[in-house]
């Protein structure tokens, strides 16, 4: 099974720099750098890194991400950020896990037994698990982490269950429909260590706001 990993950046230079050169290329068949139009030296970074560049057309990382679908050309997606928040040792773990089981998803849980979060006030952290427990109750699923952006997917199940949404929604998407559809789910404990460069862009109230828009709008329209 072959894998695409996109990297959406917007502004991200300290990152790039301190965490791609780490990357092993050889982890994955292909490497996508989707920038949102970074003018902080991101782009050059990550050029000068010899990792392929492509200018998003939409606005916000689930955008870079669908975007990101669109120009892969492998059979799995997987997610990474270079803000610190993504341990890179776990990219050859996804990788692994997905081939092993054949599942849609597998996905890295900062809220299993062994699971762990450095980037989490006790505003974030109450409604990451708060989240975790409405998507587990409404839509039936077993998830311990419905709001992690770090995992790997089967780009035709991306494509097939109509993602739409936008920033931290979309990933709280994914893990509604995949509860809905009864997707094969995989979920591995990791860390979260704190973000490095660049500034947190999520507002607890707001995006708080949008996932409990998106519970009731998923629940009420179910396909």
């Amino acid at each position: 099974m072959s894998t695409t990993v996109v990297i959406p950046t917007k502004n991200e230079v300290t990152g790039v720099r301190k965490i791609l050169p780490q990357i092993k290329k050889e982890w994955a068949d292909e490497w996508i750098v989707m920038d949102g139009n970074s003018n902080d030296g991101t782009i050059e970074a990550a050029e000068k890194l010899d990792f392929k560049v492509i200018q998003q057309k939409g606005i916000g990382a689930a955008n870079a991400e669908r975007e990101g679908i669109e120009h892969s050309h492998s059979e799995n997606v997987l997610f990474f950020h270079p803000d610190g928040n993504f341990k890179i040792e776990y990219i050859p773990k996804l990788i692994k896990k997905m081939e092993e089981g054949n599942y849609d998803v597998v996905q890295i849980s900062r809220f299993g037994k062994f699971g762990s979060s450095d980037d989490d006030d006790l505003i974030t952290s109450f409604g990451n698990k708060m989240f975790t427990f409405l998507v587990n109750v409404f839509f039936g699923g077993h998830l311990t982490d419905s709001l992690f952006g770090y995992k790997i997917i089967k780009k035709k199940v991306f494509q097939d269950i109509n993602l739409d949404a936008e920033g931290l929604t979309l990933e709280q998407q994914i893990s509604i429909k995949s509860s809905k559809f009864g997707l094969k789910v995989a979920e591995i404990d990791g860390d979260e260590p704190s973000r490095i460069g660049g500034e947190r862009k999520m507002i607890p109230h707001i995006t708080g706001s949008k996932l409990s828009y998106q519970i009731i709008k998923e629940f009420i329209f179910w396909k």
